[in-house]
């Protein structure tokens, strides 16, 4: 991370999305990563991924939203963080050239480090639950995401911290 003296921003710069990376704050999960097998004679690839998807027990009404997201332009920056204490949350992407995976290894409020990823089409993002991240971001061009996620029925399912400072990464490679 550098500091951006014009705006005051700290910038990150991005790193391609890959599970060992990505293992503390979650799975990617794609096909052929898991256990495969041919089925229905030879017409289909079965592949039983090893992800997981934890909730606690007060999360117990499985959701599904869609995110219809028009991509980001240059520079981004990051002005809020979320995260789902309850459940993992899952973003599959339906149409998307790319996406940003943007997650903190703590608190953002007590300063913890940001990390910047870029995903393809065939990575499906699981964040653990109370990971920081940010709302899913699309670049290139709009993308549409399905999600799912467990919730409580109190309706407490996420938390929004602001951020001190935004926060702007470094896409330049990733924009038109």
């Amino acid at each position: 991370m550098f500091d951006n003296r014009e705006t005051g921003a700290s910038m990150i710069q991005t790193k391609r999305l890959d599970p060992a990376s990505f293992g503390s704050f979650g799975h990617v999960a794609r096909r052929g990563e898991g256990l495969t097998r041919s089925i229905r004679a030879g017409e289909v690839v079965l592949t039983r991924s090893p992800a997981c998807f934890p909730h606690d027990h007060t999360a117990c009404d499985h959701s599904l939203d869609f995110y219809e997201v028009q991509p980001a332009s240059a520079p981004f920056r990051a002005v809020q963080a979320e995260q789902h204490p309850n459940s993992a949350q899952m973003f599959v992407p339906m149409r998307a050239r790319a996406y940003l995976v943007l997650v903190w290894e703590g608190d953002p409020r007590d300063g913890a480090p940001a990390h910047a990823f870029v995903a393809g089409p065939e990575d499906v993002v699981i964040y653990n639950p109370g990971q920081w991240h940010h709302g899913i971001v699309a670049l290139g061009a709009p993308a549409l995401f399905a999600s799912t996620m467990w919730r409580t029925r109190g309706g407490v399912d996420v938390e929004f911290a602001p951020l001190d400072a935004p926060l702007a990464v470094d896409l330049a490679d990733h924009l038109p």
